[in-house]
């Protein structure tokens, strides 16, 4: 059982087993990953500043990347869904919106992101963020209640809630497989962010 706890720091993740959730799809993009994942040379890995142009090669290399793993996914995803996507990851790795010692996304974390959004197939698309340290974050927000997964390698999503139930305002936020998503954020009504509207499902 995935246990409901303040998150303090980063933990070593399991022995990365693809997950059941989406089963054919997970092989897809672990052999994209494969085949994309040799870095470029002027992915360092270290938080040190670098020249403008080898941040705009960061940016183009990730987002290219991004796109082909995509791609490879595409019959799972809407075609305008997937043209919204492609915007989205556009605006986030303009290298105007970067600074010198961050670093673009990372293909591991974009491949958990991937098969997430195919898990849950939410209506709404989440906004999109990363940390400096090269990990997607999808937002979703209504009103006062926010709903923010940070991707992890290896089908790992660090996830918070901050949402009113019955007039009391809960917060919670735990590490979970993606496979365990649905489950696990169940109690919190998830639809208010993944649907159309206000409508909350079971």
């Amino acid at each position: 059982m995935t246990a409901v706890m303040p998150v303090i720091g980063r933990r070593s993740p399991p022995a990365y087993t693809p997950s059941s959730a989406v089963g054919p799809v997970s092989q897809i993009i672990n052999a994209q990953i494969e085949e994309l994942r040799r870095p470029s040379p002027t992915f360092s890995g270290k938080a040190k500043p670098i020249s403008e142009a080898a941040l705009e090669v960061e940016l183009f290399d990730a987002l290219l990347k991004f796109k082909v793993s995509t791609s490879q996914v595409a019959m799972h995803l809407d075609r305008g869904w997937r043209s919204r996507l492609f915007a989205q990851l556009d605006s986030l790795l303009d290298k105007e919106s970067w600074e010198p010692l961050d670093r673009p996304p990372r293909l591991e974390s974009f491949a958990t992101f991937l098969r997430m959004i195919i898990f849950l197939r939410p209506q709404r698309r989440p906004g999109l963020g990363a940390t400096s340290k090269g990990e997607l974050i999808a937002t979703w927000s209504v009103g006062a209640d926010r709903l923010t997964i940070e991707c992890l390698p290896q089908d790992l999503v660090r996830w918070t809630v901050s949402v009113t139930i019955n007039d009391d305002r809960e917060r919670a936020a735990g590490i979970t497989p993606v496979a365990r998503l649905k489950e696990v954020l169940r109690p919190y009504g998830p639809a208010r962010w993944f649907s159309d509207g206000d409508r909350i499902s079971a």
